[in-house]
């Protein structure tokens, strides 16, 4: 599938070069991947995982407010600003209502008995029901300090034109001015003027990433984690301090009522923050918004329905933005959103890993394949997408480009069953199935055969890696399309599965309603079918593709030289305790025996094991379901260790 150009990236190395030409650190990638389009990212999320903290400060129970009919904002939040360091406030089982925004400080962990237990039934118009740090915080440009040295690719130190203001633990937001070569906000849908964050720069500094001041040597600053890539144009550092750090969400849940939220959980500005265990039931906006984060974990959750289903202000989902940078988002259940994570806005260095996403809709096109992990906004880099099991992934170009982000040991089905209702809360229904309303009035649930597609690379993708990975999938080798023949009367044709249209599946004609397709590459929107004039074969001709398996040939295509040895993953380094029973890696070319839905390359991953085994989930009926991650993973923190000096609770 590589042209010439495409075969030309394929150099090994052996070792990543992180911190200079003294400092080697093998990875895990090496001798698969070329050097210069991955990184170490092992990095990402809280170094040792989330604090498991045991001394309870506060234990607030839900009869204090009258189990869910007087606002215990205050007294949660009340309990949280005066809970010492490192301390816990805790939640008993049943209701709490919540009329504003609770905001977890630094260094405390709001912990309820269990997302099927303790409930925040939400009925605020603004913000976040749950901030990790402040919820308004953005970095000031006019702090803005040059950067005169040190930013090439891999470096651990820069040089300032100015320290002030500067010391240990201080956060930087690396930005430099767009290079033509390969960063644009011109996209699709137009400029993305507010891609670099709306500070004043209109646009013009939509790639970058966030880092760690680690030493302070006069203007010569360390920094962790090592530059992803070479700032060489024009580079600016803009210095900012977390408003939080060490802030945790566990194991509650948050029920929507469509009130005016923006998010039910956020983190901004926030440092080794994480949420987890958590269930968002229904959102009015977003599930989860990060920005300007840093290393933060948002895992073993489940998040499921939304009430908003179309393109806009919200995508009902996980959203990871504003150069935030080494956020961790692992196994999750996403049900039934609009989108289910989202990188963009210069988001960098992330890692996306071991997510179980299904029935995704958009509720204005009843047929269409809704992606549900996309990088979207000027200019995501460097985010590595491993081991989950979605609907479709689309690296698109609606509002600018993005570069080097890495599919590693995917199973993308490229299609997904809707259900009803499209709007609003109700039971979800998926029987019986057939053409959608109101075509097939009487129906319930549907597969999705409009734009069915695994991967899709729009026109301002570039030097992207598809690794290991999975495509297609049996319910997409089955799909219908359906056409009007007569009065009364409905025609089914089975649709076609290809590797592109047509090779080398660059900007020609696509078909969005005919033909399933495990690649396209280098369109314009979703919609276009080769006539935008906009296409282009960059996508095609920068991707590195190694040991992907694709339905439409039945096949697996390697890399001419390189080792068909994958590693089990490129940032865990060893099977994960919550993995359980499950086979590992669980995707990928060497699995046999596998579900048939994926013709035997793909087991269930843990939360798609959850989800079916445990939560009885099939294809999102009757959700939200009952979820509880420690009988899931048994991921329950350690028993709480009686205070000595417990705070009083404002009520």
């Amino acid at each position: 599938m590589l042209s010439a150009m495409g075969r030309m990236l394929l150099v090994l190395y052996t070792v990543l070069f992180i911190g200079g030409s003294d400092r080697l650190t093998a990875q895990p990638w090496a001798g698969i991947i070329s050097q210069g389009r991955a990184i170490d990212w092992s990095a990402a999320g809280i170094p040792g995982g989330t604090p498991a903290r045991t001394v309870i400060c506060s234990t607030l129970t839900a009869s204090m407010y009258g189990n869910g009919s007087a606002d215990a904002t205050p007294g949660i939040q009340g309990a949280l600003n005066g809970c010492p360091s490192g301390q816990v406030v805790l939640l008993s089982s049943g209701k709490f209502r919540i009329n504003s925004n609770v905001t977890v400080p630094a260094n405390v962990t709001l912990r309820g008995a269990g997302a099927d237990q303790t409930i925040l039934d939400a009925h605020g118009s603004r913000g976040a029901v749950v901030a990790l740090g402040s919820s308004n915080a953005y970095p000031n440009v006019s702090s803005s300090v040059s950067v005169t040295g040190g930013a090439t690719a891999g470096s651990s130190s820069i040089v300032v034109a100015s320290a002030s203001g500067i010391s240990v633990g201080t956060y930087l937001m690396i930005t430099e001015l767009n290079d033509p070569s390969f960063v644009s906000i011109q996209g699709a849908f137009g400029a993305c003027t507010w891609c670099d964050g709306g500070l004043g720069w209109n646009g013009a500094r939509v790639r970058g990433q966030v880092v760690e001041v680690t030493s302070v040597a006069g203007t010569k600053l360390g920094i962790s984690p090592p530059l992803y890539g070479a700032y060489s144009r024009t580079p600016l550092a803009t210095p900012f301090t977390a408003s939080a750090k060490y802030a945790g969400v566990e194991n509650l849940q948050v029920y929507a009522n469509n009130t005016g939220y923006a998010t039910n959980f956020a983190m901004s500005q926030c440092a080794y923050c994480w949420i987890s265990g958590v269930e968002g039931n229904y959102a009015d906006g977003d599930h989860v918004e990060v920005d300007y984060s840093y290393r933060g974990q948002i895992q073993h959750s489940y998040f499921s329905n939304a009430y908003l289903h179309t393109s806009g202000t919200y995508d009902s989902d996980i959203v990871i933005r504003l150069k935030s940078s080494g956020i961790l988002v692992q196994n999750n259940i996403l049900e039934r959103l609009h989108s289910s994570i989202m990188l963009e806005w210069g988001a960098a260095g992330n890692v996306v890993a071991y997510n179980y996403m299904l029935a995704n809709f958009d509720s204005s096109s009843t047929y269409w394949t809704t992606s549900d992990i996309s990088s979207h906004g000027a200019h995501p880099q460097f985010n590595l997408i491993e081991g989950n099991s979605n609907i479709s992934t689309h690296l698109d170009s609606d509002w600018g480009s993005a570069s080097n982000d890495t599919l590693f040991r995917n199973f993308i089905r490229g299609t997904g069953m809707n259900c009803t209702p499209l709007s609003g809360r109700g039971t979800v229904v998926c029987t019986p199935v057939g053409q959608p309303p109101p075509d097939g009035p009487n129906n319930h649930g549907w597969w999705t055969p409009e734009a069915a597609r695994s991967v899709i690379v729009d026109f301002l993708g570039s030097n992207y890696n598809s690794v290991g990975n999975v495509l297609g999938s049996a319910d997409m080798a089955a799909l219908y399309m359906y056409d009007d023949v007569g009065s009364g009367r409905l025609k089914q044709t089975r649709m076609a599965v290809a590797a592109c249209a047509p090779a080398p599946c660059t900007a020609a004609t696509r078909d969005s309603f005919g033909t399933a397709y495990n690649y396209t590459l280098g369109y314009g929107t979703s919609a276009d079918t080769g006539s935008s004039g906009v296409g282009t074969i960059t996508p095609y001709s920068t991707l590195f593709l190694h040991g992907d398996y694709a339905s439409a040939s039945n096949a697996v295509t390697w890399a001419n030289g390189i080792t068909h040895t994958l590693p089990a993953s490129l940032y865990l380094p060893a099977k994960p305790t919550w993995f359980g029973a499950a086979p590992w890696p669980a995707i990928g070319p060497e699995i046999t025996g596998g579900l048939a839905n994926a013709f035997g390359y793909a087991n269930a991953i843990p939360a798609q094991a959850c989800y079916e085994k445990l939560m009885g989930g099939t294809d999102g009926r009757g959700s939200p379901l009952t979820f509880n991650a420690d009988a899931c993973y048994g991921q329950k923190a350690a028993p709480p260790v009686p205070p000595t000096n417990l705070k009083s609770v404002v009520q």
